[in-house]
């Protein structure tokens, strides 16, 4: 990868860090129903000049839009808010590497080296000493609904990061507006649309504003362009990153001090993604010589 696109992917693992934080302030007032369809309203408005609803699009960019949009993102919401701790979920969101990989591997025959294989095990290790070493105690059922999201988030990221059929934006745009009407049920069927705004105050408002403009688009964006352009091998690993975002976040907002198992864990991502992304650099080198 070029270093711009390492930049963007680690921009884009800060982004995804700090929402774990947003999302948690977000929930203090909204259902995870609200919050995924709030999520998906506000951004078909921004994208609504790149959305075309009469074009048509292949149903496995509609199935794609659906795992993401719909369930992914509701599963996310709702595993954050039925566990009083963030780092139970971070544990969880720390597969997607290894099932992208996977995934791309058995539906897009994607060769992955064993150095590769290994970078992926050493960052995905120390991500989840990083995510896990201040936890006192799982919630199973928050860390089983969070695998779910990750596994759907996976593979409809994969399946649009694929194709080449739909601009970005525009499948951006697709992804909210086919989730829309299932997350309305959702929502209506649970209780109101939209909490009570009495209770909405500025922490809130920013927060949902920081998980659609910057979390749901902007990083969204980044990802699946990536995506288009390497193997989802070279791009996934990158977001191991997010635990200790997560972690300098959780330092900014709530005051917490810097740990040793906090840096430790950030060591061994880092040595992960350093031995997966020096494996494509020797790749390179190889190719060029022959």
């Amino acid at each position: 990868m070029k270093p711009i696109h390492i930049f963007l992917m680690l921009c884009t693992a800060a982004v995804w860090g700090f929402n774990f934080v947003a999302m948690r302030v977000a929930l203090e007032v909204f259902s995870p129903e609200q919050m995924a369809f709030a999520r998906s309203a506000l951004t078909l408005a921004i994208l609504l000049p790149w959305w075309k609803p009469f074009e048509r699009i292949p149903w496995q960019l509609v199935a794609a839009a659906l795992s993401i949009g719909t369930l992914s993102f509701y599963l996310l919401y709702r595993a954050i808010s039925i566990t009083e701790s963030l780092t139970t979920v971070a544990v969880a969101t720390q597969l997607m590497p290894p099932l992208a990989a996977i995934l791309a591997l058995l539906f897009y025959h994607e060769h992955i080296s064993a150095r590769k294989w290994a970078g992926i095990l050493i960052a995905t290790i120390g991500a989840v000493y990083l995510a896990g070493a201040t936890t006192s105690s799982l919630s199973v059922m928050a860390l089983g609904i969070t695998v779910l999201s990750v596994l759907f988030y996976s593979a409809g990221s994969i399946v649009i990061g694929k194709s080449q059929s739909v601009g970005v934006w525009r499948m951006l745009a697709w992804v909210s507006a086919v989730s829309l009407l299932p997350l309305g049920l959702m929502a209506a069927a649970s209780g109101p649309l939209y909490p009570d705004l009495k209770l909405m105050q500025l922490q809130h408002w920013l927060a949902l504003l920081f998980a659609v403009v910057f979390s749901a688009l902007l990083g969204q964006a980044v990802l699946f362009h990536l995506y288009r352009k390497y193997p989802v091998s070279e791009v996934a690993p990158w977001v191991l990153f997010i635990p200790f975002f997560t972690g300098l976040s959780a330092i900014l907002v709530y005051g917490e001090s810097i740990s040793l198992s906090l840096l430790l864990g950030g060591a061994i991502v880092l040595m992960g993604v350093w031995v997966q992304h020096s494996s494509n650099g020797k790749k390179r080198g190889l190719s060029s010589t022959m």
